[in-house]
């Protein structure tokens, strides 16, 4: 990749952070998708409970980060070892209307049977928690990074994603590949539970 290009989009990943809120207007210019980060699929569900603040976001995604112009950075592009950022907005890549949802984590705690490495997280984000794990693929070498991630944040505020147009945003832990992708979410109620002592009537 190319250094003008890079700081562009750390800056604008940067400017996702610190600006973008569901009440502001975003420029006409939005994130450019770059390669480096590639998502080879995903499932994004965001569940509207009646109770204020009590929203769910579960994520699973299929993602490959192949590290800047095909080559190696360490661990700064292995998701499992130094996390990523994720951003959901509302809209699309190229008509970002606010943001929804923000996090980042820092890394995963590693584990290994035989063949096989995975990660766990787990942590709070007020007033809800946030739990993560995360699969490498079989085919993952040391150029070719492909990992299986479950996302799950409880207790959050997700009213502002009343459409299932999301602009979903993954960067890697040194900020040199942020890349959106246009997602259709579901978008559901949750059920209501019934108050206690509460008796049906038969008739």
């Amino acid at each position: 990749m190319k250094q003008s290009a890079r700081i562009t989009l750390a800056g604008a990943f940067t400017w996702a952070f610190l600006i973008l809120s569901p009440y502001s207007t975003p420029p006409a210019q939005a994130l450019i998708t770059v390669t480096e980060i590639i998502l080879n699929s995903s499932s994004v569900q965001v569940i509207h409970n009646p109770t204020p603040g009590t929203d769910v976001l579960n994520m699973s995604l299929n993602v490959t980060d192949d590290g800047e112009g095909g080559g190696c950075e360490g661990g700064a592009d292995d998701f499992i070892a130094t996390g990523f950022n994720v951003l959901v907005l509302k809209g699309r890549c190229e008509s970002m209307i606010g943001l929804a949802f923000s996090y980042t984590i820092p890394g995963y705690v590693t584990h290994h049977i035989g063949s096989a490495t995975y990660g766990t997280y787990f942590a709070l984000k007020p007033p809800g928690t946030v739990a993560s794990k995360i699969v490498r693929g079989h085919d993952a070498t040391q150029y070719l990074r492909q990992v299986n991630i479950n996302f799950k944040a409880t207790g959050q505020d997700l009213e502002y994603l009343d459409s299932n147009q999301i602009a979903l945003v993954l960067d890697d832990s040194d900020h040199s590949g942020p890349s959106c992708f246009d997602v259709n979410a579901q978008i559901g109620i949750g059920i209501t539970k019934p108050s206690r002592g509460a008796h049906s009537v038969r008739h």
